[in-house]
């Protein structure tokens, strides 16, 4: 007898959530194309992710920006191509101004004395 009792409290309880459910649901209108008006909302709100990709996209460049200060790219030392040799101590550079400084600061010569040699075996 409890667990009957039970039982219809369990099933009233879900009929009046069903209920309730169904007082909050509009009502059906047969001259309304439903399926239509669905894909409608679909490709508004295909259209509105797009948009917001693009907003988010535009927002982290504007972002780096803002965070990475404008300063030139410099190459790396293995992309740059050493054809100025020392005529001292053989290392190689890659301009002659660089060639230049090295000779002033390690060998303490004049930039006359210190004219450069360019290694012919470029590297193609």
């Amino acid at each position: 007898m409890l667990q009957e009792d039970h039982q219809n409290t369990n099933m009233n309880k879900i009929i009046s959530i069903i209920n309730k459910a169904i007082k909050k649901c509009p009502q059906y209108e047969q001259s309304q194309n439903y399926l239509l008006e669905s894909r409608k909302i679909v490709l508004f709100n295909e259209g509105l992710r797009e948009q917001i990709l693009k907003c988010q996209d535009e927002i982290s460049l504007i972002q780096k920006e803002m965070t990475q200060p404008s300063k030139k790219l410099r190459r790396k030392a293995n992309e740059i191509s050493k054809n100025y040799r020392c005529s001292n101590c053989e290392k190689k550079y890659g301009s002659e101004a660089s060639l230049n400084l090295h000779c002033k600061i390690k060998h303490a010569f004049s930039e006359t004395d210190s004219k450069t040699q360019i290694d012919h075996s470029f590297q193609i």
